[in-house]
């Protein structure tokens, strides 16, 4: 990993609770982990497409900034390889989201 990464890592421990939701906001979209009440987490990738008269962004959504559109995707697989095509109408996408629990149950 680079020496200027950010990492945020939640660790998922009951006994320290963490903030339900954490939010990465960048110009174009966001990215969210948010926890589930079976301790599952949800990935979410937002692409901001809400716009106001003349472009403007809404100033209720606190995940807003500049708009943003999906320009390709992929899926990578550990085994076996396998090539799938990118997502379809990828220019009018606007989130997509994957659901993840650890391995071997809770």
């Amino acid at each position: 990993m680079a020496d200027t990464a950010k990492v945020i890592l939640i660790e998922g421990n009951p006994a320290n609770p963490e903030p339900a939701e954490h939010i990465i906001k960048f110009p174009g979209g966001s990215i969210a982990v948010c926890r589930t009440s079976d301790n599952e987490y949800w990935a979410h990738i937002e692409v901001n497409h809400k716009d106001g008269p003349n472009g403007q962004i809404l100033e209720d959504d606190h995940r807003q900034s500049k708009n943003g559109e999906v320009v390709t995707s992929r899926v990578d697989y550990n085994y076996p390889h396998t090539d799938i095509p990118a997502i379809q109408y990828h220019e009018n996408i606007n989130h997509i989201a994957v659901r993840i629990k650890t391995k071997g149950g809770k």
